[in-house]
């Protein structure tokens, strides 16, 4: 059994870095009061910092109302709109800005933003592209710029930009995190081990890192290092429940049958249907010779999920120990075509005369 590993990406906060005032304007617009606009965008500014964001919306209102071109105070808005749950209004503000004012940097920064919070199917690369080109490369953009392109199954081209995040901010703890993400993806695993471990010393209650940490050290057949990795998530987060999945197959691995079972009891009690815990105690129960309750556990996990090809790898192996190579073989096929490649080595049985 080989369990699928999830990772979780970790959105941050906005406000990281806080909104720079307004610097008094040299020019003369036709457009409004450009004056009146900046002194109600800087009390915006020091009523975000107060973290009194309706006030600080109401200044801003006050800002494009004076100078309706005000682009900076119309991105600003939007990130008090984003913080205050109005993301639909967030949107259009940012693209106003966008319309006064196309080489505004942040803009486009911020609308990749919110998109990300949104719904991450909608993020633009060329947005996080364009706030770069314009200059706007502070480690937030590089960092969100990094997370894109490993969304979108790009981990070499990811591991630049989190490596310029952190450049710029080398206390980056989800810039290391999703380096990690991305190199464990690579498949370099000592690598993404060393990023894991940078996050979670700068940040010991950093749940996730012990967990992907853990996937990584198992890879790599550290399986002591992983039960070490995975207890320690579980301390900080109980409710990491894949983790008993995870802990679960390295028990199964080191020949610890009860511990194992236990993980996957525990994955399904909160999760009746999790295919992977399904999976965990077929194989508890395969390697107990308990071969007609492993079948009910495999036979369950296909009938929930039909397109899972570790279970029909599993069965296969069990209905080759009972007897029915015929069946094993159909179970491996099934397998291959749903990409288990380890499914290639068992079909080596079919093929013998």
């Amino acid at each position: 059994m080989d369990i699928k590993v999830k990772f979780w990406l970790i959105l941050i906060s906005l406000w990281l870095f806080a909104p720079a005032k307004a610097q008094e304007s040299q020019q003369t617009l036709t457009s409004g009061d450009r004056k009146k606009a900046e002194q109600a965008y800087n009390r915006g500014v020091d009523k975000i910092t107060q973290k009194e964001y309706q006030q600080a919306l109401a200044e801003l209102d006050e800002a494009v109302k004076a100078d309706p071109a005000f682009a900076e105070a119309y991105v600003l808005r939007s990130r008090v709109k984003y913080q205050l749950g109005d993301y639909q209004n967030a949107s259009a503000d940012v693209d106003m800005a966008i319309e006064l004012n196309s080489f505004l940097g942040e803009a486009y920064f911020f609308r990749a933003f919110i998109a990300f919070a949104v719904d991450t199917g909608k993020v633009k690369g060329t947005d996080l592209d364009k706030a770069i080109q314009l200059g706007y490369t502070d480690a937030l953009t590089y960092y969100y710029r990094g997370l894109f392109k490993l969304m979108k199954g790009y981990p070499q081209d990811a591991i630049y930009d989190f490596n310029m995040a952190i450049e710029k901010k080398p206390n980056y703890v989800n810039a290391y995190h999703d380096r990690g993400t991305a190199r464990y993806q690579g498949e370099d695993y000592q690598g993404a081990i060393y990023d894991f471990k940078v996050a979670a010393n700068f940040d010991s209650r950093f749940a996730i890192a012990y967990v992907n940490m853990g996937n990584a050290k198992k890879k790599i057949g550290d399986y002591q290092g992983a039960l070490y990795d995975f207890n320690e998530a579980l301390r900080l987060d109980s409710t990491l429940s894949e983790v008993f999945n995870y802990r679960g197959e390295v028990h199964l691995i080191n020949g610890n049958i009860e511990l194992a079972r236990q993980d996957f009891e525990k994955m399904i009690s909160r999760f009746p249907s999790d295919g992977f815990a399904l999976c965990g105690m077929g194989n508890v129960h395969l390697k107990l010779n308990e071969l007609d309750k492993a079948k009910e556990y495999f036979d369950r996990a296909i009938t929930l999920y039909p397109d899972m090809g570790e279970a029909y790898l599993d069965r296969g192996l069990l209905l080759e120990l009972s007897g029915d190579l015929e069946g094993a073989c159909s179970d491996w096929q099934m397998a291959a075509t749903l990409g288990i490649e380890a499914s290639g080595e068992f079909l080596k049985e079919c093929r013998k005369p």
